[in-house]
């Protein structure tokens, strides 16, 4: 069932609906605990339940902690046994409904290799790479940069030296590009998500790192292009703006496998974090407009045909290209 905006039940605490629609706004909460809050709040509601009808029945301790299972907020992680009796009391005890959730409770409760690097992962980069490993399917527009994920090893480091105004934390440096490359296996792993790129002809004529820089990261592009079957890599060029406008300078859509988990839109800052949205109304927005972008971008052998042009404009003996 997608994610909806419900109306209050009758007989709700008006007081309890507030604090959880506090709680679902705040971007921190993502798959799969988000998922598994958003389901069971669907569940309740279905099955007409206030919060203190779940605690009376024996399903959970307080009406507090059901909050925090619904909004994934607080570091109580989920057990399945409260889940298991949750699902019960919703009238979603059939074997296949129980495996769905079991699921999401241990995907929940997994330890990420991201946890290593608390130094350098905040909260931001932490939903972000943990809705990428639960992802079946990335789209993703960028005006500006590279994607993370397409990112050489120079054309991240010269991104990752902007916060320190020319005196750069080689060190920290370092671990944050460690870390996007381990996250950039995501993309070669046997259950890679079927990935999409459409990154604006701008972005891919600036001299990010300079000329040499700029070369290696346009090469990768290319074959990554025109070698990786799950990763598909469109130009926006300039002129398509006469046609479609970006609705945003960055953002992500995230679908998820066929188990009831809402889709999911990241838009996303210049090493600042960025923004989810996950109500259907954004949600629909953003995805009709990254459609758009996508159709309005070049096509396959277009966009392979542009990056070997800019590639040349990159080369040692070239002049740097005005167009």
């Amino acid at each position: 069932m997608a994610a909806r905006v419900l109306d209050l039940v009758p007989g709700e605490d008006p007081e309890q609906r507030r604090e959880e629609r506090a709680e679902q706004a705040r971007p921190h909460a993502a798959p799969p605990a988000r998922v598994l809050g958003i389901r069971l709040r669907e569940m309740r509601l279905e099955a007409g339940l206030r919060g203190q009808d779940v605690v009376a029945a024996g399903a959970i301790g307080s009406t507090s902690k059901l909050s925090r299972y619904e909004t994934a907020n607080g570091a109580a992680r989920p057990d399945a046994a409260t889940v298991a009796r949750l699902a019960a009391l919703y009238g979603y005890a059939d074997p296949e409904s129980l495996r769905a959730l079991t699921s999401l409770v241990d995907d929940a409760n997994q330890h990420r290799w991201w946890t290593d690097y608390r130094d350098v992962v905040d909260t931001s980069l932490n939903n972000l790479m943990a809705v990428e490993s639960a992802a079946k399917e990335i789209r993703t527009f960028s005006d500006s940069l590279v994607p993370g994920l397409l990112q050489t090893s120079d054309y991240a480091r010269a991104i990752m030296q902007a916060p320190y105004l020319g005196k750069p934390d080689h060190a920290t440096i370092d671990r944050r590009w460690e870390v996007r490359r381990r996250r950039q296996q995501l993309l070669e792993s046997p259950e890679a998500p079927d990935y999409s790129a459409v990154v604006s002809e701008g972005a891919l004529r600036k001299w990010v790192g300079g000329r040499k820089v700029m070369r290696g990261q346009l090469r990768q592009l290319f074959n990554l292009a025109e070698n990786r079957d799950s990763v598909h890599i469109r130009i926006f060029t300039d002129r398509a703006c006469e046609q479609v406008c970006p609705l945003t300078s960055a953002m992500t859509v995230f679908k998820f496998p066929a188990t009831g988990e809402p889709d999911m839109i990241y838009r996303e800052g210049l090493n600042s974090g960025g923004t989810w949205l996950s109500e259907p109304a954004d949600v629909d927005l953003h995805a009709a407009s990254m459609t758009e972008l996508f159709q309005h971008s070049l096509g396959k052998r277009e966009t392979l045909a542009l990056l070997e042009h800019l590639i040349a404009g990159f080369a040692d003996d070239a002049e740097p290209d005005r167009n």
